[in-house]
């Protein structure tokens, strides 16, 4: 039986009564087509669910427990710190319910942090290690500090696992060591930003005898001995993030530090494009840059994409082609180009980008059509000028359909005059009725 037919048969089930297996396997929101394809351990969901024993154990139970011995399934949180002592505590009270320890991997804090942690929950263990100025290197720390047969959860000093997930991440990574036992794959939750801006694909969560390593000195992803991208899981389990605050980046010197280890990422590795990409983004945060700053940008990253056809690529360098696309698209309407976008949205299509490729493609061909219609304006505005004894009605429709080309695009302070000079002509139906129709469609408007 495919992993597959199995979500298929956990989401058929009755939502009032569901099964363990099934409860928990809802909480799988997407998979991997090569997830999906595995066998799992029974010949008949039946006998998956019947064998399924989820890990519920009661909070006190495993905070009072005083054997270190390793047992299957054990999670354990893994927090980079550094003079943390704002955010940790609720941090990892937050955990509570889905991890049974918590290994802080701290770079030489000097305030509370330690205390703090350590005063939150029981189980906290702590390795010091000095700050290179690489992030996948404090993550892979861990791995040297774990028992086999668990699983590591990458949770970051200011994220908080929301209320109503307390529990999925413990109930869902069960669920997988039941049916998929012997899958490396990755664990994505959902990390939502302050900002209201959700990010799916986080990869935060692996097993701990993985050969899966963090790569890059920033934006650190796992990766396999040669760069090839695991297959990933996401899940529906949200932590909620605060380290994108403006006060937080600032007081943190976030944005400085950050751009500090993109150039040294662009200095050891000149040819991987991904660098260039995460520069030029980085360095739009809080920003909009002006249309010939963004045309400048948008060569860069069309320079940096034709890397891609110098030599083969792997995964971890090929992380950000099809962000790096969107940015484009995005750079290109800064500048009106709407032919760069035209020849970006077939590369997003190809992609799975569908919705990228249709939004950026229409706002492009709209912009281009509204320049049409103030053309057409400008024309139609001209040649009224020279209206003729006998042609005062079709003048008047011309004055209508001038109006209805403003509003069109965008030239609202010309309305009211073309209207007046419509109706003196008895005229101004056509736009008169267009804008009735639209205010019937907007809320509230209708009373007003």
């Amino acid at each position: 039986m495919k992993f597959s037919a199995v979500l298929d048969h956990a989401w058929a089930e009755d939502p009032g009564s569901p099964t363990a297996l099934g409860r928990d396997l809802r909480l799988v929101r997407a998979a991997a087509p090569e997830l999906l394809a595995l066998d799992v351990p029974a010949s008949s969901y039946a006998k998956l669910a019947a064998s399924y024993r989820p890990d519920r154990q009661d909070r006190s139970a495993r905070q009072d427990r005083s054997d270190r011995s390793p047992r299957s399934g054990e999670i354990t949180a893994v927090v980079l710190t550094h003079n943390e002592e704002q955010v940790i505590g609720a941090c990892l009270r937050a955990l509570t319910d889905d991890c049974d320890r918590v290994l802080l991997v701290d770079s030489g804090s000097d305030d509370s942090t330690l205390r703090t942690a350590k005063a939150a929950v029981a189980h906290v263990e702590h390795v010091t290690r000095a700050w290179t100025d690489d992030f996948a290197a404090q993550r892979n720390a861990a791995f040297e500090r774990v028992r086999p047969g668990g699983w590591l959860a990458h949770v970051d000093a200011d994220e908080t696992l929301s209320a109503e997930s307390r529990g999925r991440l413990r109930a869902v990574l069960s669920v997988l060591d039941h049916a998929l036992p012997g899958a490396d794959l990755v664990v994505s939750p959902r990390i939502l930003d302050t900002s209201r801006e959700c990010h799916t694909n986080t990869r935060r969560v692996l097993r701990s005898h993985t050969a899966l390593r963090f790569r890059g000195r920033v934006h650190e992803r796992p990766y396999d001995a040669h760069g090839a991208e695991p297959p990933c899981v996401e899940v529906d389990v949200t932590f909620h993030h605060t380290g994108y605050e403006p006060e937080v980046i600032a007081r943190k010197g976030k944005r400085e530090r950050y751009a500090r280890l993109i150039e040294r990422c662009l200095a050891e590795e000149p040819s991987n494009p991904k660098w260039h990409f995460y520069a030029v983004r980085d360095g739009m945060v809080g920003r909009k840059p002006g249309p010939d700053e963004a045309r400048s940008l948008y060569g860069r990253l069309e320079e940096a994409r034709a890397l891609y056809g110098a030599r083969p690529s792997s995964d971890y360098e090929k992380e950000r082609l099809a962000d790096s696309l969107v940015l484009q698209c995005e750079l290109a309407l800064g500048f009106g180009g709407g032919r760069e976008i035209g020849e970006l949205a077939p590369l997003l299509r190809d992609r799975g980008r569908l919705l990228e490729a249709s939004y950026y493609q229409a706002f492009a061909e709209f912009g281009a059509l509204l320049n049409r219609s103030s053309h057409l304006l400008d024309q139609l505005a001209e040649d009224t000028r020279h209206e003729l004894p006998g042609g005062r009605l079709l003048a008047g429709r011309s004055y209508d359909l001038q109006a209805l080309l403003a509003l069109t695009c965008g030239r609202y302070d010309d309305v009211p005059r073309l209207l007046e000079e419509a109706r003196s002509r008895q005229a101004g139906a056509l736009t008169t009725g267009t804008v009735e129709s639209l205010a019937a469609l907007l809320p509230g408007q209708r009373e007003q």
